[in-house]
């Protein structure tokens, strides 16, 4: 078949179409998609909060087979089952390639974000994206590498110090459940925000040592800050996807704490720039990771991410799942494309 069913958003809503399948270059793979995560930079795009170029197949979180290969690949990689980088159009030639800084590249274009991704029966990949899921692992679990991948990023980025003895997530998505995880290998006394108990009881079986409840509490700053001998945390983590969050997490900090922003909303947000200056908070951002290590962390059972999976549906019911997310406790919908 030359057609295949897409999701397609044409910069107002999703639909489903019938469009060509992708052309093979050289050095690409053909994937017939198994698994799709939403995520909330998909959600972002779709509520219009994100601008992307138009009309673009979303999705970046994702597993599934080869079944063709381009004429410079290896014909035996057929059926090998993989998932894939979210950085594509990688030129390995200006300032940042050149350092290993590849996420950074000047040509860069994310699937789903910039080209088409992989909310779709087939996606065309360049060969250096690909990465072989392990035996162990469902196609729905490796749907978790590359968010657990930026997980790991997060503390690649901020490395975990002497004086950071305490962090405090706000927000338990996916992300941050994945992040709980992670940062509790790391040996952190962890403090948890969300509206959902839900989340917050699965935090709780992840190692968190404190939960607090953003919509029965009225004071969160409040409650952070007695948690800490009235200090605040040592580290505060943003993965709420809101943008009004971001003062609170500010608040929440300790003087020459740290604050680390994961949510990717697209939107501006007013901040208390003198606060920041005054009480001199570092600053922290970090996006895609190391995929080894996240397939790593999942291979071995140290990650759990099957509790994690709220909702499952088919390619034609894109629709409800994006609308899934309008319940606080889902934490991630897969679609599941046959």
């Amino acid at each position: 078949m030359d057609n295949m069913k897409a999701a397609i958003y044409n910069g107002n809503s999703l639909k489903i179409e019938n469009i060509k399948k992708p052309m093979l270059k050289d050095s690409q793979v053909l994937v017939k998609v198994k698994s799709v995560g939403i995520c909330g930079t998909d959600i972002a795009i779709n509520n219009g909060h994100l601008k992307t170029p138009t009309p673009i197949i979303l999705g970046h979180e994702f597993s599934g087979e080869i079944t063709e290969v381009g004429s410079n690949i290896d014909p035996t990689i057929i059926g090998k089952r993989v998932t894939s980088e979210i950085n594509s159009n990688i030129d390995f030639s200006c300032y940042f390639c050149k350092r290993g800084l590849f996420s950074q590249c000047e040509s860069r274009k994310a699937l789903g974000i910039d080209i088409n991704g992989a909310l779709a029966e087939y996606i065309a990949l360049d060969d250096y994206l690909i990465h072989d899921i392990p035996d162990n692992l469902t196609y729905e679990e490796a749907t978790f590498i590359e968010p657990l991948a930026a997980a790991y990023q997060v503390f690649e980025m901020m490395p975990k110090e002497s004086n950071d003895k305490i962090l405090t997530i706000f927000g338990l998505g996916r992300l941050g459940l994945l992040i709980t995880q992670v940062a509790k290998q790391l040996g952190f006394q962890l403090i948890c925000v969300d509206k959902s108990e839900k989340k917050l009881a699965l935090a709780q079986k992840f190692g968190a040592n404190f939960m607090i409840n953003s919509e029965n509490e009225n004071e969160v700053v409040q409650e952070i800050r007695d948690l800490t001998d009235g200090l605040g945390s040592d580290i505060v983590l943003d993965t709420t996807g809101n943008p009004d969050a971001l003062n609170e997490i500010i608040k929440s900090c300790r003087t020459r704490g740290k604050i680390h922003i994961k949510s990717t909303h697209g939107l501006n947000v007013p901040i208390n720039l003198t606060d920041i200056v005054v009480r001199e908070l570092k600053i922290f951002t970090s996006r895609c990771g190391p995929f080894e290590k996240s397939i790593q962390g999942l291979y071995t059972g140290k990650i759990q991410v099957n509790d994690l999976i709220s909702r499952q549906y088919e390619l034609n019911e894109i629709y409800a799942a994006f609308k899934s997310y309008e319940n606080k406790d889902i934490i991630k919908t897969l679609i599941n494309i046959s």
